[in-house]
């Protein structure tokens, strides 16, 4: 792939005892993008409403997922989640960026879909590329 073909983002997630990294679609909306799921294929993407820059989303069992690239050159899938709050990672993804602490007062209350306690430590500032595909 072409290095001009290749978008860099930054993602924000809060580090907490999760199995994947998910990319709540909320905070992706927040960042002046669109998210579209369909039935083809082609139909699932996420399109920057300014600059009109577009990275497709691959179908993995019933989750849409975005692949994307570290600066290490190592690649890595984010699951984009239409139901998540917050976009959370494990604390073994993404390690090279570090994690900035939170202060008690500005601790997550995170809990899973069964209503158990999930930990938060912290947030993790995630630089990666991506393929543009429009």
């Amino acid at each position: 792939v072409e290095d001009d073909k290749m978008l860099e983002m930054d993602l924000g997630f809060q580090v907490a005892d999760v199995k994947k990294p998910l990319l709540a679609v909320r905070r992706i909306g927040e960042k002046g993008n669109v998210v579209q799921f369909g039935s083809a294929p082609g139909d699932n993407y996420i399109q920057n409403k300014q600059t009109g820059d577009r990275i497709d989303l691959r179908m993995k069992g019933g989750s849409y997922i975005m692949d994307v690239q570290f600066g290490n050159g190592n690649w890595t899938e984010v699951t984009v989640d239409s139901a998540a709050e917050e976009s959370v990672c494990p604390r073994g993804w993404g390690t090279q960026y570090g994690i900035k602490p939170v202060g008690e007062k500005d601790r997550m209350n995170f809990v899973n879909a069964s209503g158990g306690k999930i930990s938060h430590y912290g947030q993790r500032d995630v630089r990666v590329k991506a393929k543009s595909t429009f």
